[in-house]
């Protein structure tokens, strides 16, 4: 298979005056695993929307086996052998796992047929063929809200494969999850490359190096490099705009902050309330870059999910003031939405490893009360 599934030429996609994308040219073979990275505002997402259909084009076309895409729907093109599967799973969780593969296999299907008609022997088999291709086999009759957030990623991409796509989109399959689901869903997209075309949009840097056969980086909505991991990582361009670009936190802001996010990361859901405590105290005290911002924000969820524990991030705190930091952040973040069980749990756990005097404890406390007070008698 040596000829060109995807071809982009002079891609160009201009939003009132800001171009998304910008002359953007690409292609890849069939069969071939290609990951896309680059920094936020890169265009990546773009650059998925106009290959499904969801965004058309400004000037430049798209073509894929051999037939230009513009100006053809997203459904028409899904039914050209295009699948795209978005960060956040799309999966029935009223239907166990095994229900939602036989979903997908035929479309035809609806709830009721699902409920109440027995498949066919070669939907049992096209199924079951997923059940283990996915590794969920075990929990095939599991009602699928049940499943870890990596078990979801892991079934959607199953439910796209049912739909026998020529080309696979997958956009940042692992954030969020821990190392063994990473380790896990990247095993399942080499295994699929084996017999689909595949594209893979991540910020995980590991993982991409765990799957990456060819690497595009992509930089103000145009290709800055491609080449294999071990090219693109060692490109002077690269390493300025991405790879190397100089961190405006030190590993001692950054422990402090991921020490701190643990208190809103207590119950497993960042509330919106301890988001903007997080970001405002990011932008006040550790950076003054949105964009570097909101890629710590993602950054600390993906590293709190991994659930490190408290007991190996504070003994790297090597001062008193590294753990007043951490003590007055962590109370304003829990102080800032109604405090939970879960979050007091683990306070008093970080105090104990803190290890500070009461009466600083106190005096951090009662300041970030009357600061909540005045707020609310305001």
């Amino acid at each position: 298979m040596n000829d060109n599934i995807l071809v982009i030429d002079n891609l160009t996609v201009d939003f009132e005056g800001f171009k998304a994308l910008n002359q953007l040219n690409f292609s890849m073979k069939s069969g071939e695993l290609r990951v896309i990275i680059g920094p936020n505002g890169a265009g990546k997402t773009t650059f998925l929307d106009v290959i499904t259909g969801k965004v058309q084009p400004t000037e430049g076309s798209v073509t894929f086996n051999g037939k230009n895409l513009r100006n053809i729907s997203e459904h028409d093109i899904a039914r050209l052998g295009i699948g795209r599967k978005f960060q956040t799973p799309r999966i029935y969780v009223n239907l166990t796992v095994r229900e939602n593969l036989d979903l997908a296999v035929n479309t035809n299907k609806n709830f009721v047929s699902i409920l109440f008609r027995k498949s066919s022997s070669p939907e049992k088999r096209t199924v079951s063929g997923l059940l283990e291709t996915i590794g969920l086999i075990a929990k095939a009759d599991l009602q699928s809200e049940y499943l870890s957030h990596g078990e979801k990623q892991r079934l959607e991409i199953g439910m796209l494969v049912a739909q026998s796509p020529d080309l696979l989109l997958v956009d940042e399959p692992v954030a969020g999850l821990t190392d063994e689901e990473t380790e896990n869903v990247g095993n399942l997209l080499m295994n699929l490359a084996e017999s689909h075309s595949i594209i893979v949009i991540e910020h995980d840097m590991e993982f991409v190096r765990q799957i990456a056969r060819n690497v595009t980086v992509l930089h103000q909505g145009s290709v800055l490099c491609e080449g294999t991991m071990d090219v693109v990582q060692n490109d002077p361009r690269v390493i300025e705009v991405y790879l190397g670009e100089a961190p405006s936190m030190s590993e001692e802001q950054i422990n402090i902050i991921r020490i701190a996010a643990s208190m809103a990361w207590a119950d497993n859901n960042f509330a919106p309330e301890q988001l903007e405590v997080i970001l405002s105290n990011l932008s006040r005290e550790f950076s003054d870059s949105l964009m570097h911002q909101m890629d710590l924000q993602q950054e600390l969820k993906n590293y709190l999910a991994k659930n490190i524990p408290l007991e190996e991030l504070v003994p790297q705190l090597k001062n008193i003031e590294q753990r007043e930091k951490v003590l007055r952040l962590s109370y304003e973040i829990i102080r800032s939405n109604e405090i939970n069980e879960q979050e007091i749990v683990v306070y008093q756990r970080l105090l104990e490893l803190l290890d500070l005097p009461t009466e600083l404890i106190k005096e951090v406390e009662t300041e970030i009360e009357a600061k909540y007070d005045k707020r609310i008698n305001n």
